[in-house]
Parts: C-alpha cells; sequence; structure tokens
C-alpha cells in the first residue's frame, strides 16, 4: 500500500517541464529558411512589420535547436528563458 501511495505522489510531483532556453537570431545570421540571403534582408522586415522574432529554442539537455517564430510580448513574458547568445 505504502509503494502504491509512493508511486501516485511522485507521478504529481514530477515536473516534466521541458527544460529550454531561447536565443534570438542576429540580424546578419544566415537566415533559418536556408536562402542563403542574410535574416535581416530575407524574413526580418515582415517579422518587424508583425512584431514577431525569429528565436532558437535550445533544449539545455540535448542541446537539439528548433527554430521558432514568436510574439514580442511573449519573449516579453518569457524574458527568463531568453540568453544573449549560445554558449
Amino acid at each position: 500500500m505504502k509503494n502504491l501511495l509512493d508511486n501516485i505522489l511522485n507521478f504529481f510531483n514530477s515536473t516534466d517541464e521541458e527544460e529550454f532556453y531561447y536565443v534570438k537570431m542576429e540580424r546578419n545570421e544566415k537566415c533559418y529558411c536556408d536562402s542563403g540571403k542574410k535574416y535581416k534582408s530575407c524574413h526580418y522586415p515582415d517579422h518587424q512589420k508583425r512584431s514577431k522574432l525569429a528565436v532558437r529554442k535550445i533544449n539545455e539537455k540535448t542541446g537539439e535547436e528548433e527554430i521558432k517564430i514568436l510574439s514580442v510580448k511573449k519573449l516579453r513574458k518569457e524574458h527568463f528563458r531568453v540568453r544573449t547568445s549560445i554558449g
């Protein structure tokens, strides 16, 4: 019985929250769409009009990178996850 209760408590106490952080795409980096252009002359102007930014979502455990397009408001709310550079 005690083992069953411990399993239930561990299930509810465990946090499956993903550990990740964001790194903003710099204007002079190559664009994420592999067009060969810099970000500032490819997608950046459109993102600026819509108050969006391209960011890299990096998993802290595995180091996997994923490109996300997020609103500036969402990034401000999650300011604790935003880092200035990779490393």
